[in-house]
């Protein structure tokens, strides 16, 4: 073979491998829906239907608050994006509110709709927020828990100053809003008292490097998160190692419940357990062994309800 054939096809070889790694960066980072690529494929072969159940829970939830008396309030980040919140107020007069992160590609109608009813009914004000570059917010990146994190913190502020200094606040998180709340757990003011964390990632190279080696891709993991992550510094203005929530889970302020399914092939179950045993406050741990990711509150309904009020009613 010609050398001038062989440098050819090493760079058309050069062109495909950051054309992939491009269109994969897009398909995770960025709001917008475009073209199928690799990490939508990838996401299709984990899924299976797997998030058929959960689907189906968040929907009928949505009925219930669809009747309710929802305010939308809005707050600005500080980034400059609008991000929207969705408020129901206890049926009586309360200082105790629940502020709860939603999952990746999720919104105030996805996981976080099957909570609205548990808190209203323990006499919580509720607050589901729409994080950046989803739902009804403004953003174009998705932050894997650094920009949520900060804007779950600002929210925070919101509810201090329009409520007052007394309340009492608990985080609630599923998936990466599990990874939100455990984000925070070092940084919250006095006014919140516990986390719940279900079903965390360590950090977003952990999580992406799991997918992507958990179909065969192995090989170019390092590669594909190298690039993707060579990418976000300059689009989305963020270091992916900066998505690492061990740290901020070791020296956490606040008592903690983790909560995972014990089948959970998305977020590997190892990463929860993890987070518990780095933990060095106040914890607990409650597996349930036949849910998938972000299926706890699936597969054990009125367990899972039952652990988050034993938790609740020991530090409030």
């Amino acid at each position: 073979m010609k050398k001038s054939t062989k440098l050819a096809l090493a760079g058309i070889g050069a062109v495909a491998a950051a054309e992939i790694a491009v269109h994969a960066y897009l398909d995770v980072m960025y709001k917008e829906t475009i073209p199928k690529g690799l990490f939508k494929i990838i996401q299709e072969k984990t899924d299976n239907g797997d998030l058929i159940p959960l689907s189906n829970m968040c929907e009928e939830s949505m009925k219930w608050v669809d009747a309710q008396d929802v305010e939308t309030v809005t707050m600005q980040s500080d980034r400059g994006e609008t991000l929207k919140g969705f408020l129901l107020m206890a049926e009586e007069k309360t200082d105790k509110f629940c502020l709860f992160a939603h999952g990746y590609r999720a919104s105030h109608r996805g996981d976080s709709a099957n909570f609205f009813k548990y808190y209203h009914d323990m006499g919580f004000n509720y607050l589901a927020v729409d994080h950046t570059a989803s739902g009804e917010s403004e953003g174009d990146w998705v932050g894997f828990d650094y920009y949520e994190s900060q804007d779950m913190l600002k929210w925070i502020d919101y509810l201090i100053d329009r409520f007052g200094s007394d309340i009492t606040v608990t985080l609630h998180g599923v998936s990466m809003g599990g990874a939100t709340v455990c984000q925070m757990a070092d940084k919250v003011p006095p006014q919140v008292k516990l986390i719940v964390a279900d079903c965390p990632y360590t950090s977003a190279v952990d999580e992406f490097t799991s997918v992507a080696e958990g179909v065969g891709v192995k090989h170019i993991t390092p590669y594909l998160v190298k690039g993707m992550n060579f990418l976000n510094k300059r689009l989305a203005g963020y270091d992916l190692a900066d998505t690492d929530v061990r740290e901020s889970v070791k020296n956490s302020r606040v008592p903690m419940l983790f909560i995972h399914g014990g089948s959970d092939d998305f977020v590997p179950t190892r990463m929860g357990e993890e987070l518990y045993d780095l933990c060095e406050n106040e914890k607990d741990i409650y597996i349930v062994p036949p849910a998938k990711h972000a299926e706890s509150i699936v597969q054990d309904t009125e367990g899972y309800l039952a652990k988050v009020t034993e938790f609740i009613n020991k530090y409030i």
